[in-house]
């Protein structure tokens, strides 16, 4: 029996020294992007399919949907709202929402339905960020821990030191009658970037994942080419403005990796277009936008906080329908 024991200690001591065996070695975990979808019927079948098939996957962590659950000009009835709801319910793992314009914004069309956008908020956040929505799934909200008491939608999480936060920004396609709305959902957002960065730094994270709707660069490319072949899409996206120098301000400061995660365009693309002011590369951030309507397919992401980059991107099949 001794011999047996020496022998065995003696080979993992050399898978050890090799680099083979390793007990504490941490895989990381995975979890599932996506948004804008479904805007019809037809893509609320394809949906249900890709939900089973994710469903089947017994190795992720939860999903993130950036956004716009429905078509622009799809009712913004309670009905049509509450069974997108639904719908996501299917899940097994915990989903977790950053509203669109889509949910609420757009909802004054008249294709819509002419409803006043802000009562459709309300009527989102009693749906989707009640305390019983995702039971299993713990997460801080900005309504608790700053002046924004309103940002409910606004969440923080941590798992093994990366930080993943959401944070509300939309495309905004009419100028809000009150300007100081969308100034204090800007507000908002900027000081939760700023929270999600402190958190960061706190815990010595390799990494911070942020999740939102509005996807910041219309064209993409160098600043200074962007600029020459098309001046007016170097400028921010209405409404946002302020988002470039949080950004620039919090990640140039901090020493790991960023993703900010989008929607809006339904553009899948993993890329780098954040520079700073003087023109310059700011290579620890990534953008990464995932498909959209009317594309059902969703992003894997690995997280492994061991590895450089620490976020990996799997693009996943699409569903086809029942």
């Amino acid at each position: 029996m001794n011999k047996s024991i020496h022998i065995c200690g003696s080979i993992i001591l050399v898978f050890v020294l090799l680099g083979v065996y390793n007990p504490k070695v941490d895989k990381g975990f995975e979890f599932v992007l996506l948004g804008d979808l479904p805007y019809s019927d037809a893509k609320v079948k394809e949906t249900k399919t890709m939900i089973r098939d994710i469903n089947s996957r017994k190795n992720l962590e939860w999903v993130i949907h950036l956004g716009d659950t429905k078509g622009g000009s799809q009712p913004c009835s309670d009905k049509l709202l509450t069974n997108r709801f639904e719908l996501f319910q299917r899940f097994d793992i915990p989903f977790i929402l950053t509203p669109g314009d889509n949910d609420w914004y757009d909802c004054s069309q008249e294709s819509a339905g002419s409803w006043d956008p802000e009562e459709r908020l309300k009527f989102l956040r009693k749906l989707y960020y009640s305390d019983v929505s995702n039971p299993q799934f713990t997460t801080r909200s900005q309504a608790k821990e700053s002046e924004f008491t309103e940002f409910v939608e606004n969440r923080l999480w941590v798992k093994k030191k990366v930080v993943f936060a959401t944070i509300h920004l939309i495309r905004m396609t009419k100028p809000e009658a009150d300007p100081t709305v969308s100034e204090r959902r800007m507000a908002a957002a900027s000081n939760w970037i700023e929270t999600a960065f402190a958190e960061a730094k706190k815990i010595g994270s390799p990494g911070i994942f942020l999740s939102t709707q509005v996807d910041p660069w219309r064209v993409w490319g160098p600043p200074g080419t962007v600029a020459a072949l098309c001046p007016a899409c170097i400028e921010p996206v209405s409404g946002i403005e302020l988002l470039y120098k949080v950004l620039v301000k919090e990640v140039a400061a901090y020493d790991g990796q960023v993703v900010l995660a989008v929607g809006d365009t339904h553009i899948f693309r993993v890329d780098k277009p954040l520079y700073d002011a003087k023109g310059s590369l700011i290579e620890n951030f990534t953008r990464v936008e995932v498909f959209g309507n009317p594309i059902v397919r969703w992003t894997r992401v690995k997280v492994d906080p061991s590895e450089h980059q620490v976020f990996t991107f799997y693009q996943e099949k699409g569903a086809s329908s029942d």
